[in-house]
C-alpha cells in the first residue's frame, strides 16, 4: 500500500495496517465485516479482508501483533526485587500462550529467571498493545536448543547450537491484557 493511502490514528500519524478509506483519525469506517465487504464490492476493488487483523478472533489478533512488532519487552525481577525490562526478539510463539526467546546462558535475565521465574512481556504495534504476565524458564536442553536453532543466531553464538552460551527463554502466559483496535480484553487469572 502506498504511504499516501495509509489510514490515520487519532493524532493524525499514519497507520500502515489500514487504508484511509477504512481507518481515518482513529475511527473505523465500517463497524462490521459485512459492511466492509459490501463497500469493497460496490467500489469494484478486489480486496481480501479475511487477512485484516481487525476481523480475526482477539487472541489471533494478539498473535498477529507479535508477528509484526519486532522486539518485545521482557521484564524479569532483579536481585533487589525491582523489574528489569529489556528488549528481546521473540523467535517463536504459540499464539500468546507460550513465547520463545534466546539469551546468553550467563546473562542477567537468565540469572534473574533462575532466581525468580515471575516475568512480564509487553509489545506494541501501531496503537495496539499486549501485556502478558507469567512464568519464564531458561532452557538449556540440547534437543530443544537444536530444534529451535536459526542460522541468524550465529552472530550471537558463533559455535552454533552447541555454543556453551546459547540458551532459550520460554515464557508461559498466566494472564493477558490486550488493547487492540480500541478494545480492552483480559484473559487468565488477573492480578492487582
Amino acid at each position: 500500500m502506498d504511504y499516501s493511502a495509509f489510514g490515520t490514528h487519532g493524532d493524525g500519524h499514519p497507520n500502515s495496517e489500514y487504508c484511509i478509506d477504512c481507518y481515518r483519525n482513529g475511527m473505523f469506517a465500517y463497524q462490521t465485516e459485512e459492511d466492509q465487504i459490501s463497500a469493497i464490492a460496490s467500489s469494484g476493488k478486489a480486496v481480501d479482508i479475511s487477512t485484516l487483523k481487525r476481523w480475526l478472533p482477539v487472541q489471533e489478533q494478539a498473535s498477529w501483533i507479535l508477528d509484526h512488532c519486532g522486539y518485545v519487552t521482557l521484564a524479569t525481577i532483579e536481585g533487589q526485587g525491582f523489574p528489569r525490562p529489556v528488549a528481546i526478539d521473540v523467535i517463536d510463539h504459540d499464539g500468546i500462550s507460550t513465547l520463545w526467546m534466546t539469551t546468553y546462558r550467563n546473562s542477567h535475565k537468565a540469572m534473574h529467571i533462575k532466581a525468580n521465574p515471575k516475568a512480564g512481556i509487553s509489545a506494541v504495534y501501531e496503537a495496539d498493545s499486549i501485556t502478558l504476565i507469567g512464568m519464564a524458564s531458561v532452557i538449556a536442553d540440547r534437543d530443544i536448543l537444536n530444534a529451535m536453532w536459526q542460522d541468524r543466531f550465529i552472530h550471537y553464538f558463533p559455535n552454533g547450537p552447541e555454543d556453551e552460551n546459547y540458551s532459550l527463554v520460554r515464557f508461559d502466559t498466566a494472564n493477558a491484557v490486550l488493547w487492540i483496535d480500541g478494545k480492552l480484553t483480559r484473559f487468565g487469572e488477573q492480578h492487582d
